[in-house]
């Protein structure tokens, strides 16, 4: 089972290869469940985050900079916990064995949902895994545990390896899928 978690600095790609990656996967008859975090601009600044369902399409705002006033913030967003309860586990829970979960991101503002990591656990052994992961990780023990537990491979994306990252996940996914042949 492809289990692997990508990290590194913001801007480097993380979203675009797994977006990259589930079109890929798509393509050669990988049922995709999960969800894609997506920063969204206002007059080039940007004001929040939505987190989208890749099967259904759904979303919801998961943080913004003046919605959501006195829930739990990070950095300069108030984050909204109902958008995990309403888009972000629900599509974690609606993958199927021999799918491909992808989770973008398991960072600090899913992390504030107390149930987003159980709803992890519960399906991680059934499933073909890929995510991207804050790059602090190893500070949150639970979520360090998490990564040990289950044997992710930690990937650090680079602007340099990230054409080479995109080859090996595709060439590990349809390996993957020849053994189900």
């Amino acid at each position: 089972m492809l289990r692997v978690l990508i990290t590194g600095p913001p801007g480097v790609g993380k979203t675009t290869l797994i977006k990259r990656v589930v079109d890929h996967a798509r393509s050669v008859g990988v049922s995709v469940y999960g969800f894609i975090t997506t920063e969204v601009r206002e007059g080039g600044s940007r004001v929040g985050f939505k987190i989208v369902d890749v099967s259904s399409g759904r979303e919801a705002w998961l943080a913004h900079v003046s919605l959501f006033k006195g829930g739990p913030m990070v950095g300069k967003y108030n984050v909204n916990l109902r958008a995990m309860e309403d888009v972000g586990i629900p599509a974690i829970r609606a993958s199927r064995p021999g799918s491909l979960l992808v989770v973008d991101e398991i960072g600090k503002m899913e992390l504030m949902h107390e149930g987003f990591l159980r709803a992890l656990e519960e399906v991680v052994d059934n499933v073909h895994f890929l995510g991207t992961i804050y790059m602090a990780y190893r500070s949150n023990e639970r979520l360090l545990a998490f990564v040990n537990r289950y044997g992710f491979k930690v990937i650090e994306l680079t602007k340099v390896n990230r054409d080479q990252v995109f080859a090996q996940l595709s060439r590990v996914l349809g390996s993957e899928l020849s053994k189900r042949q």
